[in-house]
Order: C-alpha cells, then sequence, then structure tokens
C-alpha cells in the first residue's frame, strides 16, 4: 500500500420526495483523517488527528427533494516520501481504508468514485533506491483537487470506481494503540506540507 490522499464521491439521484427535512446519521471510518462533505456543505472533520483512527458519527439534514451527493476526502497519514513512522528505525508504508455507512442506506463501495490526490512513493523512485531505508530517493504523485467534486451533479468523469475491501482488511475493530506524542505522526496538509 501506499501513503495516499483520495477523494471519494457518491450520487444518488431521486424522484421527489417529501418536502420536509429529514435528518441523516452515520459512521465514517477513514485510516488516517477525513474531511465529510454533503452537498458542497462541510459536515464533520475527523476530531482525531490521524491517530489512533475510529469511527466518527455524523448526522446531517437533507431536504428531502435534492439529489444526495455524499463526498468525503481521505487521508492516509505519508510524509513527503510516501513512508509513514519516520521518526523510528521502521518507517512503513500505510494502509489506508475508508468505510462509511449512513442509515438512509448509502455505503461506501465499489459503486462509489474515487480519484487519488497523492500517492507514493512512485515506482520511478523505487527504481531509484527508495526505501524504508532510504527515504531521501523517495517522490510522490499529485494531482490537483478537481474543481466541483463534492457539488450534487458531479459526475466524477476523472474518477475511478472505488476498490472495494472486507471491514478486516480495512482494518475495522482494530484495538487503537496509540499514544500522544509517541510513534507516528505530525500533522500536515497533504497539499501544503504545512
Amino acid at each position: 500500500a501506499l501513503g495516499l490522499l483520495a477523494l471519494f464521491a457518491s450520487s444518488t439521484w431521486l424522484p421527489l420526495a417529501s418536502a420536509a427535512d429529514v435528518t441523516i446519521t452515520g459512521h465514517i471510518y477513514c485510516d488516517n483523517v477525513f474531511s465529510f462533505w454533503f452537498n458542497n456543505a462541510l459536515i464533520k472533520t475527523d476530531p482525531i488527528t490521524f491517530t489512533p483512527h475510529n469511527a466518527v458519527k455524523v448526522s446531517f439534514t437533507w431536504d428531502g427533494t435534492s439529489d444526495k451527493h455524499f463526498a468525503i476526502m481521505c487521508q492516509d497519514f505519508a510524509t513527503a516520501s510516501g513512508y509513514e513512522y519516520t521518526e523510528t528505525s521502521s518507517p512503513q508504508l500505510g494502509d489506508g481504508a475508508l468505510l462509511a455507512s449512513f442509515d438512509d442506506g448509502t455505503v461506501t463501495s465499489k459503486d462509489w468514485k474515487a480519484f487519488v490526490l497523492s500517492a507514493g512513493p512512485t515506482e520511478a523512485s523505487i527504481t531509484a533506491g527508495c526505501s524504508g531505508t532510504n527515504l531521501a530517493a523517495c517522490a510522490l504523485e499529485t494531482a490537483a483537487e478537481p474543481t466541483g467534486w463534492k457539488e450534487a451533479g458531479f459526475t466524477g468523469a476523472n474518477f475511478l470506481a472505488a476498490t472495494e475491501y472486507t471491514a478486516a482488511e480495512a482494518g475495522w475493530g482494530r484495538t487503537p494503540s496509540w499514544r500522544a506524542g509517541e510513534g507516528c505522526c505530525t500533522a500536515t496538509s497533504p497539499l501544503t506540507r504545512e
């Protein structure tokens, strides 16, 4: 697996339902940190920066008539090398994952669309010697965030089908073991590295 930052989106176009507001609740699990938008409104940013990664409950209102568009940015921790735990003697590649389920029946699956903003190390840098013991040779591939991907009606033309894994493969149910200030990770933006 690679250190990555990916966007996931799913839209549901509906015939007119009721005009009454509907509260939708759900849970989002992202290894390591997420931001979630519904119809272009930011609903929740993961309250735990990177580790431990846990399922987070979300709740939001849908107007009952508009299309539904779920957009989640999920980021596995990675440095500019693509490795995590670089402060230790055993840097490793991450195994980022996203699981989300909402009480309106929406769940993440291979039917969702995915777009990778940042991933690495690249094959070229691995060929050039990038490894857990030679991080200086490592490089990432990056792409610009697509315009409008959080908005209802977004078609995801540049997005690919998401890859579906079991909950066990994604890490669901693992007991968190992180302790503040030990082991992994200084929180940074994957786009600005600040």
